[in-house]
């Protein structure tokens, strides 16, 4: 049971540390993509302001072109240029809203462009009239263009600056990640392998448990018959010292006692033998009891053919079998003793009907008792068999012409079997 608690909070503790991680690696995550989009704004940041430039540059060109030939292509070029360099300046505008001196260069840069447009449209709409562009117009285009250029270079230079902290925080975002990662597999695969090893061990323990309990159960089975087979030895010993003592003695008296107390040791052993021949240590099959206990007692007088049984296969607590046959064994001793003055064979009978276990012995010659008391001048050990009733809760009757003796038991626990 420790083990188990024990590999069950190692389980528990494993299992909070990979929530943790999953935790930590959810938030690096998150940092992850939220710089990785900072890294792409700063990359948009530059795009635009190149892109800003190049129409600037290509504006000039345009100029240049228009001053040169003046055509009216030249015209539409520049004009293009011009509207493409408002829009990019519009973009440029909103991608460095969240940087605060990146705006102000921005505004900058949007009034240097302006400047610069303005100046190149002048020196257009001057050679439109015929006339040569003034000089101070292109020199001042041509510082303008100057400015404009170190401004984008400022702009692109900061965003670069930005860019590779973005990327060094987004690589060691990543690293974390990759570590986290790792640290998560090798944590779930450290509690997997805890606990299919405190299962493995559990198992071995549990397995051992078994068969130490196995093994306590065949040696406790292994002495129980043992005991069993002493038991049932010394019940033979008991029946063939009875037995000898029988035929040693001279007394009539002395010799019926003897004669009565084997055939009660041979109820006991037969109940016994059964029992042992069954496995059991609680149950006794009587209805396969009775015949060949049946046949002991009748041996014992020499009256094998005057007994002649029907039984219905029934399982009954030991307890209750051992009784029933001292009882059975009682009620034909005195019959039996008297075989010579049988018409016809003694009848015995048993069968279960809803739970209620009846036994009958049938007499025609009428030689059995009519009550109690001729059961007593008969030789019955009416003491014995009163004591063993009230144990059993048996009920029992004589019929007034000695031809009939019933015992009735309500044994809720008794059961029918099926004949082998």
């Amino acid at each position: 049971m420790l083990l188990k608690q024990r590999v069950r909070l190692a389980g528990l503790a494993a299992l909070g540390g990979i929530v943790a991680l999953l935790l930590i690696m959810q938030s690096i995550f998150a940092e992850v993509v939220s710089s990785e989009r900072w890294v792409n704004h700063s990359h948009q940041v530059r795009a635009t302001a190149g892109q800003l430039l190049g129409a600037v540059l290509s504006a000039e060109s345009a100029q240049r072109l228009y001053l040169l030939e003046r055509t009216p292509e030249g015209q539409d070029r520049f004009q293009g240029y011009h509207d493409d360099a408002g829009t990019l300046m519009l973009a440029l505008g909103t991608l460095v809203g969240d940087n605060a001196e990146q705006t102000r260069r921005a505004a900058t840069l949007t009034s240097q462009v302006n400047s610069l447009l303005e100046a190149l449209r002048a020196a257009m709409v001057q050679r439109a009239m015929g006339t040569a562009p003034d000089p101070i117009t292109l020199e001042r285009s041509e510082s303008l263009m100057t400015e404009v250029r170190q401004q984008v270079a400022v702009i692109n230079g900061v965003e670069q600056a930005l860019l590779n902290q973005r990327q060094s925080r987004v690589d060691t975002l990543r690293l974390l990640f990759v570590a986290g990662s790792v640290v998560i597999c090798l944590v779930a695969g450290g509690l997997v392998w805890r606990l299919s090893r405190g299962a493995m061990n559990e198992a071995d323990r549990e397995s051992r448990m078994r068969q130490q309990l196995q093994d306590m159960l065949d040696e406790k089975g292994r002495l129980l018959r043992e005991i069993n087979h002493r038991v049932g030895n010394g019940l033979a010993m008991i029946g063939t010292l009875l037995q000898l003592q029988t035929h040693d003695t001279k007394d009539p008296q002395a010799e019926r006692a003897l004669a009565e107390a084997r055939t009660r040791v041979l109820a006991i052993n037969e109940v016994h033998k059964r029992m042992l021949q069954a496995e059991t240590v609680d149950e006794v099959e009587f209805g396969a009891l009775l015949p060949a206990f049946c046949r002991e007692v009748a041996a014992e007088y020499g009256a094998l053919d005057r007994v002649q049984v029907t039984s219905t296969p029934v399982l009954l607590p030991v307890e209750t079998g051992v009784a029933l046959a001292l009882i059975l064994n009682e009620m034909l001793t005195p019959t039996l003793r008297r075989s010579t003055d049988l018409s016809s064979p003694v009848q015995l009978t048993l069968g279960v009907v809803d739970k209620r276990l009846s036994c009958t012995i049938d007499d025609p010659s009428g030689q059995l008792p009519t009550d109690m008391g001729a059961a007593r001048l008969a030789g019955i050990g009416m003491t014995v068999v009163q004591a063993l009733c009230r144990q059993i809760g048996a009920e029992m009757a004589f019929d007034k012409a000695g031809t009939q003796f019933y015992i009735s038991i309500l044994v809720p626990e008794a059961h029918s079997v099926q004949a082998a």
